[in-house]
This record gives structure tokens, C-alpha cells and sequence, in this order.
């Protein structure tokens, strides 16, 4: 908790290398977020009156340079605090469900290599696998010594290997896994089986991208974590609210003789409702109208808010909406339409077919943060990813438009499309990526269902 408290009351956050980004979700928006590059600039930052974090991976004064820099921050009078964290030799164990402890069987515990300890963890690097379990075999360890080994520890996606000591690297090979790994022998393996509950999840070790606009998603993340999953947040969409200027003065004082509001979108709630407090209304402007929600989502921010919209849609088309209006009298009256500053589309038209008089107000514009382009290509050049998902049109085009056309196909490898409903998997296909999962309930949650479906069926 005091390490969630200094994130949320940070301006600035600097994350050392191997630190997972998941906590950072936590800190404020206008927070400024680095890789830590070095201490003198935390000095600086701290001297001009910012409060600053620095997250390392585990304990900052335990397997990394945490000392270090406390010392050069004492030594230049920088009041400072260090926040312990559990080192990955005793949170990955338990993550996998292997005790280091058991009363009548394991009271001892030894890290490294040491001749001591009925438990033994130690921490091997990439490509020293191999070398780690001859060092413990020659050490005296037995060959049917209970023993896993722990890849990526620490990680949501961390994966166990267990066997014997003397059969371990030939299984582990066996899997063509590879990573920075810990060893991990005594009694408490052999329970690991039974206890591992991570590794029974069904998105357990799937690396999933979310590309929706960072203010939307927090719940969204829960639930792919909560399943198992490794995150990685690159929004692809940033919500850029528009000036509340004469035109949206006009269709608020308008409110009063308008007939049907359609909200488009989650956003185009919240930042309507922030321009009505703006020019001094209020929920209670809308008393005279009929509501029109584009979406569960849509329809919740409304919920919130104390209203109930009269119509839930799915997701937005200007034919679906005109469809699900089918049985409303529209002769003569008058529809506002809050949403993003887009193209215009067929439903001015369509409505007025009806005798409707429609006005889009847009209220937001949609635009691609400057440094998703950047960020994608080294999560691509690197691991990359097995699942994409895209909860918009816009997080599709953007996506699109980071990566030269002729390398897309290519740099996405065996990644999985997985679009939020049919209008954003119809844009993706457009563009050229193949869709292989989209929601039947166009919410992030009918999301998150479908890609465990999807995953249970491999």
C-alpha cells in the first residue's frame, strides 16, 4: 500500500529495467513516466520540488542498485524513502504454488548456491540453465531431488517446469522455453501441482495488448489479469476534449425543446456532461428528452450519472441506428447527436428521412498519443504479443498507420486479432489484419470472454 500511495502522489516515475509496468496505471495522469536513467536527474527533479518514484523489481536494497542510489540521494541532502518489496526468490515460488517452508519437512531456506538449506532457490540467467543444475548435482544435491524451474519469475506469465533435479534441463528443454529462470528444489515442489492456481487460469501466460485510450483501461486490464494474463498497455487512442464554444452553448440552451439526445459513446457522456457543468447546467437540462445510448457502456456512464436511456444500441452504424429507432416518431422533432469529431456519416440523412432535425455535435477528437508509433515497434521487434485487441475503429486505424504497410503482416507474426464487436472487426479487415475473435456482447467484458474462449479451444 505505502508503494500504491507513492505512485498515486507521484509527478514523476522512473522504472528500472526488469520492473513490470503493471502499477503504473496508478499514477496520475499528468504524471511524468521514464525508464530511470540516472540518479542525478532524480536529484534535479527532487531539487525543483517534484515528488519523485523510482520502482525496482522486488526490494530496492536486495539484488539491485536501490543502496546506491539512496546513498547519492543522502549525500545530497534529498529527504527520500525506500519501500520494500518481496525479492523474486520468494515471491515467484509462491506464485507457483511451491511452499519454501513446511512444517516437518523444509525449515530451512538457502539462496545461491549453498550446501545448506532443505530449500534451495537459485537465480539463473538466460542460457545458464543447464549450468545451474550441474553446479547443485555436483554440489551433493540428488538427482530425484524435487525440482522446478521458474521462468520469467515475478511475472504475470511466469511458467513452472517441474522434475526431478537430474531430468529437469532435458523436460525444460522439451518446452523450447527460454528467459531469465529460478531453481527451485526441496519438498515444497512436489506440492506445486495442487497449489499453482496461476497456472489454471485460462489466459494463463498470454501476452495481450490493449490499445483503448488509457483513462478506459483499468477495468478492462482487471479482467485479462484476473484470468491470467500479461498486460501490455499501448493506447493507440488519446480523448482530446473540444472547446465548449458558441455551437455547444447553443445545443445545450436547445436542450429544452430537443426530443432524442444519442450519446455515441462513453466518452461523448463524460465530456458532455463536463460541458453542461461548464455553462452552468446540469443532468436536469435533459428533463424534456428522450435517451438514446450507443452501447452497454454508453449506457452505463448514463447509469452513473442517474439516468436511464429510453434505448440501448449496439455498437454504433448509422443503419443500425436508424433500425433500432425504427418505432419511434420522429416527424418534426429534434435529435442531438454528442460524439467524436469524425467524417460525416449517413445518419443526418437517414433521421431526416424521417422528418428529424439533426444536429452532431462533435464534443471530442480522437488522435493517436505520439509515442504509441514508437512503442509498437519495439514491442513487435521484440516478443511481441499473442493477442490484440482493438475496442474502436479508431484504436484499428491508428494501430495500422504505426507500422510501414508492407511489414505489417509480417511484424504481427501469430498474434491474434480480437476486435470489441463487428463495426471495429469490419475496419480492421479493411485495413488488412486478420480477425480472429470478436465479442458477442460489444463490452470489454463480452471482450475478455470471448479471448478465453477463444484460448480454451486450443
Amino acid at each position: 500500500m505505502q508503494a500504491v500511495e507513492a505512485i498515486k502522489q507521484s509527478d514523476v516515475i522512473r522504472n528500472c529495467d526488469g520492473c513490470g509496468a503493471g502499477l503504473l496505471h496508478l499514477a496520475p495522469a499528468t504524471a511524468d513516466i521514464a525508464p530511470f536513467e540516472s540518479t542525478e536527474e532524480v536529484i534535479k527533479l527532487a531539487r525543483s520540488g517534484k515528488r519523485v518514484a523510482v520502482l525496482f523489481p522486488g526490494n530496492p536494497y536486495a539484488f539491485s542498485s536501490g543502496s546506491a542510489v539512496a546513498e547519492r540521494l543522502e549525500r545530497a541532502g534529498i529527504d527520500f524513502e525506500a519501500v520494500p518489496g518481496l525479492i523474486v526468490e520468494l515471491a515467484a515460488p509462491v506464485i507457483s504454488g511451491i511452499p519454501l517452508t513446511i512444517e516437518g519437512l523444509s525449515a530451512s531456506l538457502g539462496f545461491g548456491l549453498v550446501t545448506g538449506g532443505e530449500t534451495v532457490v537459485l537465480r539463473l540467467a538466460s542460457g545458464w540453465w543447464e549450468s545451474g543444475i550441474s553446479a547443485l548435482l555436483q554440489n551433493g544435491r540428488k538427482p530425484e531431488t524435487p525440482a522446478a524451474l521458474i521462468i520469467n519469475p515475478g511475472q504475470p506469465g511466469q511458467h513452472r517446469v517441474s522434475a526431478p533435479l537430474g531430468e529437469l534441463a532435458r523436460k525444460a528443454a522439451t518446452y523450447g522455453l527460454r528467459g531469465d529462470a529460478l531453481l527451485v528444489l526441496g519438498p515444497g515442489v512436489a506440492m506445486s501441482d495442487r497449489l499453482d492456481t496461476m497456472s489454471k487460469r485460462p489466459l494463463h501466460g498470454r501476452r495481450i495488448l490493449i490499445t483503448r485510450a488509457r483513462h478506459q483501461i483499468d477495468g478492462f486490464r482487471r479482467e485479462l489479469v484476473d484470468l491470467g494474463a500479461s498486460v501490455i498497455e499501448i493506447p493507440t487512442i488519446e480523448i482530446r476534449r473540444l472547446a465548449t464554444d458558441d455551437r455547444v452553448r447553443n445545443a445545450i440552451k436547445s436542450l429544452t425543446t430537443t426530443a432524442l439526445v444519442i450519446f455515441a459513446s462513453e466518452n461523448a457522456v463524460d465530456i458532455f456532461f463536463q460541458m453542461l457543468l461548464t455553462t452552468g447546467s446540469d443532468a436536469r437540462a435533459l428533463h424534456n428528452s428522450k435517451l438514446c445510448a450507443i452501447g452497454q457502456e454508453t449506457a452505463d456512464a448514463l447509469a452513473a450519472r442517474g439516468l436511464r436511456p429510453e434505448l440501448v444500441t449496439s455498437e454504433y452504424t448509422a443503419e443500425g441506428l436508424a433500425n433500432a429507432l425504427e418505432g419511434w416518431e420522429l416527424q418534426g422533432l429534434r435529435v442531438l447527436v454528442p460524439r467524436a469529431e469524425i467524417a460525416r456519416d449517413a445518419l443526418p440523412s437517414l433521421l431526416a428521412n424521417r422528418g428529424a432535425e439533426v444536429e452532431i455535435l462533435p464534443v471530442y477528437r480522437a488522435v493517436s498519443p505520439a509515442d504509441a508509433a514508437p512503442s509498437l515497434i519495439r514491442l513487435f521487434d521484440g516478443d511481441g504479443v499473442d493477442v490484440i485487441t482493438f475496442t474502436s475503429s479508431s484504436t484499428v486505424s491508428n494501430f495500422v498507420g504505426a507500422f510501414p504497410e508492407d511489414r505489417l503482416p509480417a511484424i504481427l507474426g501469430d498474434a491474434e486479432i480480437a476486435c470489441m464487436g463487428p463495426v471495429t472487426a469490419d475496419t480492421a479487415r479493411k485495413l488488412g489484419l486478420q480477425v480472429a475473435i470478436v465479442a458477442r456482447e460489444y463490452t470489454t467484458h463480452g471482450l475478455v470472454q470471448a479471448i478465453a474462449e477463444a484460448a480454451a479451444r486450443k
